[in-house]
């Protein structure tokens, strides 16, 4: 055998190798599909996947938050509210959506707010489940500052996996 056939054999055995691992998960792929669909429509994953989808609502610039108004009986009332996305977490936009003021559904309810309309977030820190909330120095202007600590406080504790909250104004805890 010369070196001439020696070297056209070689790459028509790479080919024919090539066409044979081809053909083989074509064929893996094809006999397998049926079940594989069946168990993805079992385990629900599809359905699920959907569901998160719509949750998340139509529109990626708004995030659904729940803050607390006070009703006219002094008591507490979290109102879920749709509200946009201004900060990079859910905590953030919360606090930016109580601070905005009490939403329709709210004020129909007689709910109002009793932070002063001036104060402003200034962050918000989560640390072992502990919530800390920092507005500016109009927040101590508060008309009732022991209602709007119990509206800080009621709408930090309406988050999920938050055990407490601490209130700091500039930076400094307020007692």
């Amino acid at each position: 055998m010369t070196t001439m056939e020696y070297d056209n054999r070689r790459p028509r055995r790479a080919l024919l190798i090539v066409i044979i691992w081809l053909l083989f998960t074509l064929s893996v792929g094809a006999l397998g599909y049926p079940r594989i669909k069946a168990a993805f429509a079992d385990s629900g994953v599809g359905a699920l996947l959907s569901k998160r989808g719509e949750a998340q609502g139509p529109t990626t610039a708004t995030r659904a938050v729940r803050v607390a108004f006070v009703l006219p009986d002094g008591k507490m009332r979290i109102y879920p509210i749709r509200f946009e996305r201004l900060g990079g977490s859910v905590y953030h936009d919360t606090f930016e959506a109580l601070l905005a003021g009490s939403p329709l559904s709210a004020l129909t309810d007689g709910a109002v707010s009793y932070i002063d309309a001036k104060t402003r977030l200034r962050g918000v820190t989560v640390s072992n489940a502990i919530l800390f909330v920092d507005f500016s120095a109009d927040y101590l202007a508060s008309t009732r500052r022991d209602l709007a600590d119990e509206q800080v406080k009621a709408t930090a504790l309406a988050q999920s996996g938050i055990k407490a909250v601490v209130i700091l104004v500039d930076g400094s805890p307020i007692g």
